[in-house]
């Protein structure tokens, strides 16, 4: 890949950070600060309440999309290359003990491979090859240009925790400006654009808020349903959808809380730390949902 292109991939990166940078000065330089600076004691408490909670969430925010785009989501390990004779006659005599347990074939109950990683590599469960990196990922979700990192095993607690607390950022700045770009409108005589003009700036934000808080939200609420079922969006599309066939059972379904735990980990009050330390297992074997033993 050339430098040009590879630079190309930084630019939604960068947009969104210059969208989340322009925001965040807006919002404190034309809401929060007056707040603070109110005579008003209420006025005043209630700007301090503002700005505390404002910047937990915006720092929790931040340290999630750090982790999310500099994580890389899970390669496959060396050993389980496939060995070339064993590529060339189309057996598979060579295969490790771990690659024999996988849950996942191909339709005539044989290993899976992925012939486009360099060496060709048997594919551990869940695992799909993304061909932005041009190599297989453990428990890959889906490639996000705006990350510009692929969502798999390793990153991808830190890919929900951004979207959620961005939603529940831009639905705190929405409704605390509220009463100040109707106060803008309302007393609005002409539409200017003056991009010096404190008004144009709030209500420029406030529309943008309003957009991205619809947007985040929705979006967060299919993750925390795929999170929920214990779902990547590659295995919702192609084994679910809207409309699952009869009798489909999710092989990785472990109840809520178990599928819970498998993304963020098993300590409550860690899951909403831009953390790993609780989570368990290695990418390359999952547990399974129990009632398929039954079945």
């Amino acid at each position: 890949m050339s430098a040009w292109a590879r630079f190309g991939r930084w630019l939604p990166v960068i947009f969104v950070c210059g969208l989340i940078s322009w925001c965040y000065i807006i919002f404190l330089l034309d809401i929060l600060i007056p707040l603070l600076q109110s005579s008003d004691q209420v006025q005043h408490d209630y700007g301090l309440a503002c700005t505390i909670a404002f910047n937990v969430i915006f720092g929790l925010a931040i340290m999630s999309f750090l982790r999310a785009v500099l994580t890389d989501p899970g390669n496959i390990p060396d050993t389980w290359a496939v060995h070339p004779d064993d590529l060339e006659t189309g057996e598979q005599t060579r295969m490790m003990p771990a690659v024999l347990q996988t849950q996942e074939k191909k339709h005539d109950g044989t290993v899976r491979i992925c012939r486009k990683s360099r060496p060709p590599m048997y594919k551990p469960d869940r695992a799909h090859y993304c061909r932005v990196m041009q190599r297989c990922v453990l428990k890959m979700d889906h490639f996000c240009p705006w990350l510009n990192n692929c969502i798999g095993f390793y990153n991808h607690k830190f890919f929900v925790l951004f979207v959620a607390y961005m939603a529940i950022l831009t639905v705190f700045m929405v409704t605390v400006m509220t009463p100040v770009f109707i106060n803008i409108v309302s007393n609005m005589e002409q539409i200017t654009l003056d991009l010096k003009d404190q008004e144009f700036h709030v209500s420029l934000t406030y529309l943008m808020l309003c957009l991205l808080s619809f947007g985040l939200s929705a979006f967060f609420l299919f993750h925390a349903y795929l999170v929920l079922f214990n779902y990547t969006t590659i295995e919702f599309l192609e084994k679910r959808g809207c409309s699952p066939p009869p009798g489909h059972v999710n092989r990785y379904g472990l109840g809520p809380i178990g599928n819970i735990c498998s993304v963020f980990g098993n300590n409550l009050l860690m899951w909403w730390l831009p953390v790993r330390w609780t989570v368990e297992g290695d990418g390359l074997r999952f547990r399974t949902n129990p009632t398929l033993k039954t079945l």
